[in-house]
């Protein structure tokens, strides 16, 4: 079972701001997310698409990492979900730059195949840090997805 000490790492990880916006620290190998929304309240379906949505971008994530070996440390960017777009491209070499966009467009795949919009992602963020009542169903959810065997051995679910 997944404790609540490292789910909240797990969120964490995923960002320390609430947002739409998924940036990537190599150094810290971190997924954060900025621009904070409002909380509000979110069907059962809506929680399950953002929890499955979350740890299949840490699954994106991690391959990313993996892929792009000791360059992938130090670095650090932007994606924007919404429109697809990393801000600071093309600061990046070509490897790493078709990486970064790849990761980007992966993870706003994620989100449109679970049913979820940017926005809708960022404001279940935020209701998970914000809304105890919605945290216990949140966390409940994270937890069943983290008995899958796809993402039972992420950081973030042991």
């Amino acid at each position: 079972m997944v404790s609540h000490s490292l789910l909240v790492a797990g969120i964490a990880a995923l960002g320390v701001l609430s947002g739409l916006v998924p940036s990537w620290n190599g150094r810290s190998s971190a997924l954060e997310f900025s621009q904070t929304a409002q909380a509000q309240s979110f069907s059962a379906d809506k929680i399950q698409s953002f929890a499955r949505s979350t740890l299949e971008i840490e699954l994106a994530r991690e391959a990313a990492l993996q892929s792009l070996g000791a360059e992938g440390r130090g670095i650090r960017f932007e994606c924007d979900l919404g429109a697809g777009t990393v801000a600071n491209l093309s600061s990046f070499s070509g490897e790493t730059r078709q990486q970064i966009q790849s990761f980007c467009n992966q993870s706003q795949a994620i989100l449109q195949q679970n049913g979820l919009s940017a926005a809708d992602f960022r404001q279940i963020k935020t209701t998970y840090e914000r809304n105890p009542a919605q945290y216990t169903q949140i966390t409940g959810a994270f937890q069943r997805l983290c008995q899958e065997g796809r993402f039972r051995n992420l950081q973030i679910c042991r």
